[in-house]
């Protein structure tokens, strides 16, 4: 007999799931049993990236939202609600990063600290508050932060301050809802390569070597991720996990 998966029957959400982390962590929360609502900024991206994520076992919706608006969190929530009715794993991982959110601070126009913000803080405020009615006790809500909101980076400030301000958040959401049964954790990924031919280690934005030697890989945070829902870290919230190779230990 097959042992049942330990997502079996949970209803995820996993924002920016089309490439990268995100597309590790749905393909990971899929293969644990999770039904996987897929979201990306438009249908096609995210059906297209459903598609190429299919697997045997795998449950995978698509759908499309754009993340900077409140009403694009709506959205994503109403799509999710209308295809399992409930929510159990919520895991915001879309963001705005590399170069698109970097410039010496002094230059960093109004423009580019909105984009920054309004999807890295602001979003996954929205989705969570949006989320929570829908949440049964037991539920949990994974923020993906970054190394960032531990140590400073040359040309992010915005970054920086976002991902601090979403680790603050996941503390508040995990003293408040504690009442609701409901946990709130994040993971801080640290150099993740998420293409072929990104650079080598130490020589990427992060301009120093990771201490095991090697840059991380989506699989890596998917893990992560994937056991913070389970019921083994039933007594986890408030707080987050590193997941960096040992980036920020000096």
């Amino acid at each position: 007999m097959t042992a049942q998966r330990p997502l079996e029957d949970k209803v995820a959400v996993v924002t920016g799931g089309a490439t990268g982390i995100g597309a590790g962590i749905v393909r990971r929360l899929a293969d644990d049993g999770a039904d996987v609502v897929l979201g990306a900024l438009s249908a096609d991206e995210g059906e297209a990236a459903a598609a190429r994520l299919a697997g045997p076992g795998r449950t995978i919706v698509a759908a499309g939202a754009d993340l900077a608006t409140a009403a694009g969190c709506r959205a994503l929530v109403d799509a999710a609600v209308r295809h399992r009715g409930r929510i159990d794993i919520l895991v915001n991982n879309a963001g705005v990063t590399g170069p698109s959110a970097a410039a010496p601070f002094g230059e960093y126009d109004d423009a580019r600290l909105d984009a920054v913000v309004d999807v890295n803080l602001k979003a996954p405020f929205r989705l969570a508050r949006d989320a929570l009615p829908y949440m049964p006790p037991g539920s949990v809500i994974v923020n993906v932060t970054s190394v960032a909101a531990y140590a400073a980076q040359a040309d992010a400030s915005a970054y920086v301050a976002a991902k601090a301000g979403l680790a603050g958040l996941t503390r508040a959401l995990g003293f408040e809802l504690a009442g609701h049964g409901i946990r709130a954790v994040h993971v801080a990924p640290g150099d993740i390569q998420v293409r072929p031919d990104g650079p080598a280690p130490g020589t990427g934005p992060f301009d120093r070597a990771t201490p095991l030697g090697r840059r991380g890989v989506p699989a890596d945070i998917a893990a992560a991720v994937a056991w913070l829902c389970t019921p083994e870290a039933s007594f986890v919230t408030g707080t987050g996990l590193v997941v960096d190779g040992g980036w920020t230990s000096y």
